[in-house]
């Protein structure tokens, strides 16, 4: 089972505009709202892939409902701690006719220590050995530092394949704790090296001075570049499609979403890097910033180039 964690979910207010005019008025050509926060967007991709999966998390007042209804409609399985007081964070994303997007996000309300205990230990008692667990997304509005961190250590005493989506100290302090995977971009690859990290020859050296650090799998996505992953002293480069980009928003929890389904399934690892990709790809493909065509991203999964650099 892959159950998926997200700390500080929020509704995203897509809205479409014809160009995005500062100290302006602009004119609305559409808008629609669908879930957001970075796990909850894995649940979806997951759920459009027909993998069933568990969506962890906490939501505030009627916004949180509004979000455990989406997440309901979607057939997954919600296991959201809900609060009456205050409200879930609201995102707004701003796409224009030339595929700029623009994404405003609410902070969102700050997590008691008791709340965040409570999460973690729900996360405990439903999580197996053998499943997968994915940390993804913002954490910053907890009573609790580091709570990714807490979490990983909640679960070390069973085999869970932690697979880990974060930034600043979520992600770095969460590296000792060695989960299966992480996902960093060059600038997360910058923030666990301390040194800026830029083109190709960086981010190879990076990978090779985190590969002996007890983390199984390191995938570096690069946005428009593709990306490098090492795994099992292997380092493979994606490279990138050429596709119709509606928007860029959600690439990176559709390609993560891609690599859990196909380590679920057992697939050999080129295969799951074509599904990272194609889904990902789909995802640019799609004017939502969640969601995409599951025929499409099957044929995407076909062009892949996967090229073995070492």
């Amino acid at each position: 089972m892959i159950c998926t964690v997200t700390i500080n979910p929020a509704i995203d207010r897509v809205i479409y505009l014809t160009q995005l005019n500062k100290d302006n008025t602009n004119r609305i050509k559409e808008v629609k709202e669908v879930l957001g926060g970075k796990g909850t967007h894995v649940s979806v991709n997951l759920s459009i892939l027909e993998c069933v999966n568990k969506a962890f998390g906490i939501d505030f007042g009627e916004t949180g409902r509004r979000i455990e209804n989406l997440l309901e409609q979607e057939h997954i399985e919600m296991k959201f701690l809900h609060y009456d007081e205050g409200e879930s964070r609201m995102n707004y994303a701003l796409i224009e006719e030339d595929k700029t997007c623009t994404l405003i996000s609410e902070k969102g309300k700050v997590i008691s220590k008791e709340q965040c205990e409570e999460l973690i230990k729900k996360i405990y008692e439903e999580v197996k050995d053998g499943d997968i667990l994915i940390l993804s997304g913002d954490a910053s509005n907890t009573e609790i530092p580091l709570i990714y961190t807490k979490m990983i250590e909640a679960v070390s005493d069973k085999k869970v394949k932690v697979f880990l989506d974060a930034s600043s100290e979520n992600l770095t302090g969460a590296l000792r704790w060695k989960p299966f995977l992480i996902k960093p971009n060059e600038d997360e690859l910058s923030q666990i090296l301390g040194e800026e990290i830029k083109g190709e020859e960086k981010i190879l050296e990076g990978i090779r001075k985190i590969s002996g650090t007890g983390i199984a799998c390191i995938a570096v996505s690069c946005g428009g570049n593709g990306s490098y992953i090492w795994y099992e002293n292997e380092i493979y480069r994606i490279h990138p499609l050429k596709v119709n980009v509606m928007n860029t928003i959600g690439c990176g929890d559709a390609f993560l979403s891609g690599m859990a389904y196909g380590f679920e399934k057992g697939l050999e690892f080129t295969e799951i890097l074509k599904y990272a990709a194609g889904v990902s790809s789909a995802t640019a493909e799609s004017n939502s910033t969640v969601g995409f065509d599951r025929k499409r991203a099957y044929e995407l999964m076909e062009k892949v180039q996967i090229e073995k650099l070492f």
